[in-house]
């Protein structure tokens, strides 16, 4: 699978690189009267023009080539390519950091008029990310306009510059400024879904798609030149705005995706190769476009070059996750191999190779926008499965809590499950505790064995008859627990007992006697119960069990426990005290009932 998705990310970039050498820089409805360079050169900072005109050899015609390490960029626009049309009084072209722009009009004697400008001097347009500057007067003499360009940070400043004879050269219609201003809009909604993701399901990833999404708004707002409608920006600014964007989109990128894929989807050293790329991104490119003075205009290279790491590795690791069947990769393959074949051809083109139509920018600007819809569709996917595996935890550990409160033979309760919430069970009203055991029960597994013993414990387990006022428990083996509340609770108790032998022996057919049961009873008020720990009445209950097992079985003993104040030594004084009640009350057993 993977391979093929690599066959297709190479073959748009192929088919991207051949329409950026084939087409013009801006398109025509864009720039209208839109003059190419006929030739470019490159020099030393003080070579004149006088002399670069006196060496033909310098000067490359007919190239796509713009990389080159000499400091001073050289284009000529000849008269012939304006002859006919309207006179050019515009140069346009991309936005860059550079030392100082200098203009030509060379006249037919060899003279020339010059025009220096500095980057406060020229303009941002409207429009893409480029600016425009003034030319020197232009007149039937005028044979050529030369452009020097002094250490520029982009070679895109050369390769993509063309002279227009419209004033408001650069400035998209306002019916195009619109449309990207709804893009950029467009992406306020992803921004506040993952937001309130966020809030319910608290997913690192869901904050680095967030991040995400305001660095790729700050890029469409900036490289469309929308930015220049509401800030006086000058154009080295805007340059490094323009730069740092798109590199901490970058960087974002691979934070984002280290944390979104599933975690069977990566190797550990996979996702924190994706970190150290996000980090190299951040450190090179983001503070080569913040122009440091420690560093040149030759750093522009390693601006171009220090993307290609993050590029690298983050396509292997949605390589890897394919492999791995990820089912979250899948939405970001989708979402992120148009903007990986945009990004990879403005890093070659960064370096200088060839220069772009602008249409290859604007489908970058729509690319982003489908990237946060579908990774936005991708990071709703993937809350949804930590949702189902949320709740499928809980349902685990539901059937676990259940299975270790419940005996796996009857269904009942366990001790497990009533010790700790015994207290709280007095104090809802179960007063009575009632432990029953089977008479003479190892002769039924001794004589017709175990398997029948045990359908003789499920048979017991539902004669018992639990319900909401009835807590029925097994405690091991033939011993159950029941706990009774509300009216007539030992009347209740005893008739369940009573009932057993004839349940036991229709439930159970083939038994050559009756199988009865002993029973120990304690029962006394809620709070009187609840001041008695569970050990302690199972205790007396056990006790009390024994004598009715003693009696000759099939019987049940109970006892009654009452409250009393322990410092009562006087009426008067014991009275003051339960009417303060400060005293703590205490049980013990009042009076003992046979049954």
């Amino acid at each position: 699978m993977a391979p093929r998705y690599i066959t297709r990310m190479l073959a748009w970039l192929a088919m991207l690189v051949a329409l950026a050498c084939a087409g013009p820089a801006f398109a025509d409805e864009d720039l209208p009267g839109a003059i190419q360079p006929t030739c470019h050169a490159f020099s030393p900072i003080d070579t004149t023009y006088a002399e670069l005109a006196a060496d033909p050899a310098a000067w490359t015609c007919n190239s796509i080539h713009w990389k080159d390490p000499l400091p001073a960029g050289w284009l000529r626009f000849d008269a012939s390519e304006w002859r006919g049309q309207g006179v050019p009084v515009m140069l346009v072209t991309r936005v860059t950091k550079f030392d100082r722009l200098s203009i030509f009009a060379v006249q037919a004697d060899g003279t020339t008029q010059a025009l220096g400008l500095s980057p406060d001097e020229v303009t941002p347009r409207a429009g893409r990310s480029v600016f425009s500057a003034r030319l020197p007067p232009i007149d039937a003499d005028t044979v050529a306009l030369v452009v020097r360009v002094e250490r520029p940070w982009n070679a895109a400043v050369l390769s993509d510059a063309r002279l227009s004879s419209d004033p408001a050269a650069g400035d998209w219609p306002i019916v195009k400024l619109v449309m990207f201003g709804i893009l950029a809009g467009m992406l306020f909604a992803p921004l506040i879904f993952d937001l309130a993701l966020y809030a319910v399901l608290r997913q690192r990833f869901v904050l680095w798609h967030a991040a995400l999404v305001v660095a790729m708004m700050g890029y469409v707002i900036s490289f469309t030149g929308l930015i220049v409608l509401f800030a006086d920006l000058n154009v080295v600014t805007l340059a490094k705005i323009n730069g740092f964007s798109l590199a901490l989109m970058a960087a974002l990128a691979g934070l984002f995706l280290a944390d979104f894929l599933e975690e069977q989807a990566l190797s550990p050293f996979t996702r924190n190769a994706l970190r150290v790329a996000s980090l190299i991104v951040l450190l090179v490119p983001g503070i080569i476009t913040l122009h440091p003075p420690f560093l040149d205009y030759r750093s522009h290279q390693l601006y171009s070059l220090g993307f290609l790491p993050a590029l690298a590795v983050y396509i292997f690791a949605m390589i890897e996750a394919l492999r791995r069947r990820s089912r979250s990769v899948k939405f970001i393959l989708v979402a992120w191999s148009p903007i990986l074949v945009l990004g990879a051809e403005r890093i070659l083109r960064g370096l200088g190779f060839y220069g772009a139509p602008s249409l290859i920018d604007e489908l970058l600007y729509v690319a982003l926008v489908v990237e946060v819809v579908i990774s936005a569709m991708g990071v709703a996917d993937r809350m949804m499965s930590f949702r189902e595996q949320r709740d499928s935890a809980r349902t685990r550990a539901q059937v676990l809590e259940t299975l270790a409160e419940h005996d796996p033979l009857t269904g009942l309760l366990n001790r497990r499950a009533i010790e700790p919430r015994f207290r709280e069970l007095c104090e809802e009203g179960f007063g009575t505790y009632a432990l029953l055991d089977l008479d003479h029960f190892k002769a039924i597994n001794d004589r017709y064995g175990h398997a029948v013993g045990d359908e003789v414990l499920r048979a017991v387990a539902r004669g018992l008859s639990p319900n909401e006022d009835t807590l029925v428990m097994r405690l091991g083996g033939e011993e159950f627990l029941i706990l009774l509340r509300g009216p007539n609770a030992r009347a209740r108790a005893e008739q369940r007992r009573q009932m057993l032998p004839r349940h036991i022996a229709q439930e159970v057919p083939g038994l050559d006697r009756l199988v009865t049961a002993s029973m120990g009873l304690v029962e006394g008020p809620p709070a009187a119960m609840a001041a008695s720990s569970f050990k302690d009445l199972y205790s007396r209950a056990d006790k009390l069990l024994y004598e009715a097992k003693q009696a000759g079985r099939n019987r049940t003993i109970g006892e009654k426990l009452t409250l009393f104040n322990t410092h009562g030594k006087e009426r008067r004084a014991t009275e003051r005290r339960k009417q303060d009640r400060r005293s703590s009350p205490a049980a013990r057993p009042a009076r003992s009932e046979r049954a």
